[in-house]
């Protein structure tokens, strides 16, 4: 009787603890896998989609993003995540679905292509009220490589959206100079029509190349387009041995020597330029209405050999920079078109220089009997963080007050790009929504400062702005996806839509 119930004890013991200990292994057991409904997706850029989640009961859900400059959540509920696709490339969509003392970690692996929009409002016709000129940069290439310029479709969408380019590097003294020096004689260099100033003691001279800047003037003139010119004098892109002895890379030359050369070159290739537009259309200064006569002597940078070199630092007053101006302005008169071509001062970060940038032209304008600098132009590599809008706004209103012609050259607007030390791409986690709201307050500021100008002292004010490219694959800064277009011509972004909006916004 005492073993029974000692047995009927244990047995009831372990039924106890059976009952304590079955029920969570049951659980456990029974713990089913949550779901995605997706486990890949593509979609169009600024399309939606939604992804639902099943087998979630009873359980904690978080919903992110891999990369939020692709898809950005929108919308999340416990059992489903709405998100866009604001960016091309790829990302996951990530949920992590907490079930009682278990953790899932599911993901939707989501492509985003580009859009293909061809029936686009055009940036010219919406601007042509308020601004005369609005351009882009282009390249002409060559017979192997053909360029935009070249591109039948590409030129069609440059007509519709555009009425100005400026060749990106085709027109700078290393393109028509050359890396290395091709030389002839001077009575060689006089047979073939160049110039030879009265100063020039060499017996050499360089060979010009025209190919690509040919090219683009006889493009422009059949399709209607005007061209910018740039740029005769650069501390950059001109190559070393055009500063050196005899053309050769031993030792600097001198400064008479140089003031010679740059004689040489500045009146061969305005006069080039000019006579190739009296062959083209009957007249000069039907083409290329602007010079970029310097460019960035404010933030001049010594190399092996360039400018610098030869003139020194020459602070507020380089003589150099006022005879390029000279020279070009006398061949504005040769070929009286004095009235309708303006020579520029170009150069970055004006807004941080302003009354730097003043007193340089007018230095350049001092003692002459005319203006013979009579344009600013405001390259505009901006980033969404510098300048602030208002700082840029302050500027341009000091420039247009001083009466001089002002062009926005060089505009596009950086995300992503780390303005503190690298100067190079920095996940920032900056999207093109962020880029499309400073584009269109900056656009709106440009446009509402030349509205307000005091145009007795200012009649002209504004007259043109060039976007630097038409995509972002193909921009000198990609990586930082700075301009209105993502991948091509057909892939317009948010901050096209806000360049255009701003115009519209005015009236």
């Amino acid at each position: 009787m005492i073993k029974t119930k000692k047995g009927t004890a244990l047995l009831l013991a372990f039924t106890l603890c059976a009952s304590i200990l079955t029920p969570n292994s049951v659980d456990a057991a029974k713990v089913k896998k949550p779901v995605l409904s997706k486990k890949k997706l593509t979609l169009v850029r600024d399309k939606s989609a939604t992804i639902r989640l099943k087998k979630a009961r009873k359980c904690k859900v978080t919903w992110s993003s891999s990369n939020k400059t692709v898809c950005k959540i929108t919308k999340k509920k416990k059992t489903s995540c709405k998100f866009k696709a604001v960016g091309n490339g790829s990302a996951k969509i990530n949920c992590k679905v907490k079930k009682g003392k278990k953790t899932f970690k599911l993901s939707c692996k989501v492509k985003v292509k580009p859009k293909v929009v061809t029936n686009l409002p055009s940036i010219l016709k919406t601007y042509e009220s308020q601004i005369p000129y609005m351009g882009t940069c282009l390249n002409y290439g060559s017979p192997t490589y053909k360029r935009e310029l070249q591109n039948p479709k590409t030129l069609n969408f440059v007509k519709n959206q555009f009425n100005s380019f400026t060749l990106e590097n085709e027109m700078k003294p290393d393109n028509i100079l050359g890396s290395r020096p091709t030389t002839m004689t001077v009575a060689e260099a006089k047979a073939k029509g160049y110039y030879i100033p009265e100063n020039y003691k060499e017996s050499t001279v360089p060979s010009l190349n025209f190919r690509e800047v040919d090219g683009a003037l006889e493009v422009a003139a059949k399709n209607g387009l005007k061209m910018r010119a740039h740029t005769l004098v650069w501390h950059s892109q001109t190559p070393g041995w055009f500063f050196s002895d005899k053309y050769e890379d031993n030792k600097d030359t001198n400064t008479e020597t140089m003031d010679a050369r740059e004689d040489f070159y500045i009146h061969n290739v305005m006069a080039h330029v000019m006579e190739k537009e009296k062959e083209l259309t009957g007249s000069a200064g039907s083409i290329v209405y602007a010079w970029d006569v310097v460019n960035e002597y404010l933030h001049r940078q010594e190399f092996t050999r360039t400018w610098t070199n030869i003139y020194k630092n020459s602070g507020d007053t380089p003589c150099y920079v006022k005879k390029a101006f000279e020279l070009a302005y006398g061949m504005l008169k040769t070929y009286n078109v004095q009235d309708k071509v303006t020579l520029f001062y170009n150069d970055y970060n004006t807004y941080f220089g302003i009354q730097q940038t003043l007193n340089l032209v007018n230095f350049i304008n001092k003692d002459e009997p005319e203006k013979i600098c009579r344009g600013i132009g405001m390259q505009s590599h901006v980033d969404i963080k510098v300048p602030t809008i208002e700082l840029y706004g302050t500027a341009l209103e000091k420039f247009l007050a001083t009466g001089y012609e002002v062009q926005i050259t060089e505009l596009d607007v950086t995300i992503n790009y780390d303005t503190n030390g690298s100067y190079s791409y920095a996940n920032e986690k900056e999207t093109n929504a962020d880029q499309a709201k400073y584009v269109g307050q900056l656009m709106k500021t440009i446009l509402e400062k030349n509205r307000s100008r005091d145009k007795n002292v200012n009649p002209k004010g504004v007259t043109g702005i060039t976007l630097w490219g038409l995509y972002d694959t193909i921009s000198w800064r990609a990586s930082c996806s700075p301009l209105l277009f993502d991948t091509g011509i057909t892939d317009p972004k948010a901050s096209f839509y806000e360049f255009i909006n701003a115009a519209k916004s005015m009236g």
